[in-house]
């Protein structure tokens, strides 16, 4: 499933570069050299999340882990300096993840806040990301944590842009409990730039 996802992934980043040579130039008057990522976009995405935890109060710690499609959205803004691109972003997922051991608990959503930084080459952007995410339960389990990773965007128009994402999630000591979890997530992403 993990390699069904990854190749999902980078299909999508693949389809971005043919629809884009199929186009051609998308106006006589803009030079895709000096496309610029500066501006608001809001977007979704679809991904694969894999869950790993481990209860400290357990000795040794009771772990336990779960896998599951992901769904979600989000709005950001960049700003471009010369080829240096920074901005922020705002993203929430349903994540929907059931134990494998303790099929009773789910962990139910993700809202996570970070800050953006790359590097732009033409229509291609890589950046890398960190922040703060928030994570729920169905068990009433609630807490913040740190999320971090990287990804790569295409623009195939001045305004629809498709990407691929990786978000390292990672949570101590969750509510208060004595439980460590590790949430790896890799999404396909569109998004429409203002």
């Amino acid at each position: 499933m993990r390699a069904l996802a990854i190749a999902l992934t980078f299909s999508v980043i693949g389809s971005a570069s043919a629809v884009a040579a199929d186009l051609g130039p998308i106006s006589p008057d803009i030079n895709p050299e000096r496309f610029g990522w500066s501006g608001a976009y809001v977007g979704a995405s679809v991904g694969y999340a894999w869950l790993s935890d481990a209860d400290h109060a357990f000795a040794p710690p009771l772990e336990d882990q779960g896998d599951d499609w992901n769904f979600g959205g989000h709005i950001g803004y960049l700003q471009q300096f010369g080829s240096f691109v920074v901005g922020a972003e705002a993203e929430a997922q349903a994540l929907d993840i059931t134990y494998d051991t303790f099929s009773f608990i789910k962990v139910n959503n993700a809202w996570t806040l970070k800050g953006r930084a790359g590097v732009a080459f033409d229509r291609w952007l890589v950046t890398g990301h960190l922040g703060g995410s928030y994570l729920t339960t169905n068990i009433g389990l609630h807490d913040w944590g740190w999320a971090g990773g990287g990804g790569i965007d295409y623009a195939v128009t001045d305004h629809l842009i498709l990407g691929a994402q990786y978000t390292h999630h990672w949570f101590d000591n969750f509510d208060g409990t004595l439980i460590d979890g590790h949430i790896d997530d890799v999404s396909a992403r569109i998004s429409y730039k203002f």
